[in-house]
């Protein structure tokens, strides 16, 4: 395997059709780099918050989002973290049940046992208002539909965050 930088021009030297993938990479490289170290096993809800917060970073401060964390059966955090920007303030049933009902396929074939941590992002957010209200019973809902289960739900906005009770 030949050693190329993740952007190298040449990667595919012998011209068929698989990559070489590097197994080494420069430090500070790449957005393996960019992302925070995988903690753990989560033990709370402000374990699961810290992880969102982190993943989130800046994007506290922009447009309604969703994102979601995969958990083992352990509850560590899998290398698999949705990001869903621009959803409306009024949550969309079918959406929430597709998500939920992908993540149950994924969890099912990948970690058995595992479950889903679910972030309500907003700038205005970090708390129970419109937004929330909206998505968590529609999230709950679609994973009881889907048998996923719902390890934390978490309201991030611009200046405040906190885990919500459902």
């Amino acid at each position: 395997m030949t050693e190329h930088g993740w952007f190298d021009e040449d990667w595919d030297d012998d011209g068929d059709d698989v990559w070489d993938v590097p197994t080494t990479r420069s430090e500070g490289h790449g957005l393996a780099t960019d992302l925070p170290r995988p903690p753990g096993a989560l033990r709370s809800g402000s374990d699961a918050l810290a992880v969102l917060l982190d993943l989130v970073g800046p994007g506290r401060a922009g447009g309604p989002a969703l994102w979601f964390v995969l958990l083992d059966s352990e509850d560590r955090a899998l290398p698999v973290v949705l990001p869903i920007a621009d959803v409306p303030v009024r949550a969309d049933r079918t959406v929430a049940r597709r998500l939920l009902g992908l993540f149950d396929g994924y969890l099912r074939t990948e970690a058995p046992g595992g479950s889903v941590v679910v972030g309500l992002v907003r700038a205005a957010g970090g708390d129970l208002g419109a937004f929330e209200a909206q998505w968590v019973p529609a999230l709950r809902d679609a994973a009881d539909d889907a048998g996923v289960r719902l390890w934390a739900v978490v309201a991030i906005g611009e200046s405040r965050a906190r885990v919500l009770e459902w």
